[in-house]
């Protein structure tokens, strides 16, 4: 892979001689970046303050749970995933890619094996990385980020803002009903809408030039909401 000195991996786990071999193996890989974190309180600040393609993540840390962190990464990043524990229980791997890792390796393990499961996540994610930026008139959603950049100004998203707009956004220039998004993003279609006139008008204030007068995120009378590229709709 030519573009290994390009990505940017995060290793956390507790076990500093770990930590040192896999920093040491993935450089000499050909890696170009390789952050490693020995604790939730250290992969929360590097995860908030890095462009990660990768996470490599121990579930038992000392200031917590592995799965918590995966499933708070989860509510505003896509980032691949491969779990690296000593918990290999049949619960514990379906808790883990119910959590949306991309893979999960028992330890011990071979750092071959390792290398060869970061190569092909990273091979499966690279097309849809690419596209995790979509350009809407003058804003721009970036997926992995959870954010809105508008005038070179980050807007930060909500889990529910990003979801509505992440289901918009995969089907761009269609129409998606109330029904569709209620159940992909609450799980059931009834109880929600007035909830979902709100997040409506929440990501408008961050997406439109005049969100009462919308040319992006449109509501199509009495059938749903479209999201557009253009003014052309």
């Amino acid at each position: 892979m030519s573009e290994k000195m390009d990505y940017t991996i995060l290793i956390i786990d507790d076990d500093k001689e770990l930590l040192e071999s896999l920093y040491k193996y993935l450089k000499n890989k050909g890696f170009g970046k390789v952050l490693t974190a020995k604790n939730l309180v250290e992969a929360e600040f590097k995860i908030s303050n890095s462009d990660l393609d990768l996470i490599v993540l121990d579930l038992m840390l000392p200031d917590g749970s592995g799965f918590n962190l995966l499933k708070n990464i989860r509510k505003k990043s896509k980032v691949p995933v491969i779990i690296l524990s000593a918990l290999d229980g049949i619960e514990d791997r379906r808790e883990g890619f119910e959590s949306e890792a991309d893979d999960y390796i028992v330890k011990p393990f071979l750092p071959e094996d390792l290398l060869w499961r970061i190569e092909a996540v990273l091979r499966r994610s690279q097309g849809f990385m690419k596209e995790e930026r979509v350009k809407l008139g003058n804003v721009i959603f970036d997926k992995q980020k959870a954010m809105l950049i508008k005038n070179d100004k980050e807007e930060n998203l909500t889990a529910k803002q990003f979801q509505i707009l992440d289901l918009l956004s995969n089907n761009l220039n269609k129409i998606v009903s109330i029904n569709q998004i209620l159940d992909d993003v609450w799980g059931e279609t009834y109880g929600y809408e007035n909830t979902l006139i709100t997040h409506i008008y929440r990501i408008r204030e961050k997406l439109e030039e005049d969100p009462k007068n919308p040319k992006i995120l449109v509501t199509i009378k009495g059938l749903g909401y479209k999201l557009v590229a253009s003014e052309d709709f």
